[in-house]
């Protein structure tokens, strides 16, 4: 899938790479029941964020026509009876998405059936303020845990990581354009990072959604180089437009 996924980036793809966990742990059991999985039909390619029982937020660069969703999974390849299985019936990527600088990075995914809300399976709270700079987080993916070589874990992994200001960011990837709309975080001095598979998930700070794993450099976890997320902040009124009116989606099936 990461194949096809290079393709369609084309030559962005030599500087930017959709984000892996890089030197985090495995988290603990169903500590993250937002986390969710995506596959296009039986291929693994991005993480999702539940926010209520009808809707999980993701990427918009994890795009497909055909998109699986698993909820309440800390071992995804494991056979339980606590998993969740449905499909995306909407897919609403934001209309202003950027595929040259990964501007408005954002898609909200309407389920098939309601998520059953319990100890294992349960929305995150969206962000109710623009997180300051300096702030401890935790991002959580099912992506490879090495780069540039792939290694794909079947238990979720967590990673504490810290936001950076957008102009320390900017500093770091001067060929691309950090905007407005983008947060920053990770290690400065390495080693730890977002980075294949984990595009989608979430970044939490303070138990509040602040971000949608985006891209970052295509080695992850190097030196002054931070993960980039989607700045949720930004986007409560487009989030919130999308659930009342449905609009502008892509009814599937």
């Amino acid at each position: 899938m990461y194949l096809l996924l290079v393709l369609l980036l084309g030559s962005a793809a030599q500087t930017q790479a959709f984000h892996r966990i890089i030197g985090g742990e495995e988290c603990v059991p169903h500590s993250q029941p937002w986390q969710v999985a995506l596959y296009y039909f039986s291929d693994f390619i991005c993480g999702g964020v539940l926010i209520n029982k009808w809707w999980v937020l993701t990427a918009a660069h994890c795009n497909q026509s055909n998109l699986q969703v698993l909820l309440g999974a800390h071992n995804r390849t494991k056979p339980t009876g606590h998993k969740q299985y449905t499909y995306a019936a909407k897919i609403c990527p934001h209309e202003e998405f950027d595929w040259s600088t990964y501007n408005n990075d954002i898609m909200l995914l309407k389920l098939a059936s309601q998520a059953d809300i319990n100890t294992r399976v349960a929305p995150i709270p969206l962000a109710s303020y623009l997180v300051a700079d300096n702030t401890e987080c935790l991002a959580s993916g099912w992506g490879s845990t090495t780069s540039p070589q792939e290694t794909y874990p079947d238990n979720l992994k967590c990673v504490n990581i810290t936001t950076v200001s957008n102009s320390v960011c900017q500093a770091c990837y001067p060929s691309d354009i950090i905007t407005d709309n983008m947060l920053c975080a990770g290690n400065m001095a390495g080693g730890e990072d977002t980075c294949v598979g984990d595009s989608g998930g979430p970044l939490v700070c303070n138990g509040e959604l602040h971000g949608i794993t985006s891209w970052g450099d295509y080695v992850c976890g190097c030196p002054n180089k931070p993960g980039i997320f989607a700045k949720v902040f930004n986007y409560l009124n487009w989030i919130s437009d999308i659930i009342q009116n449905e609009s502008p989606c892509r009814v599937v099936g």
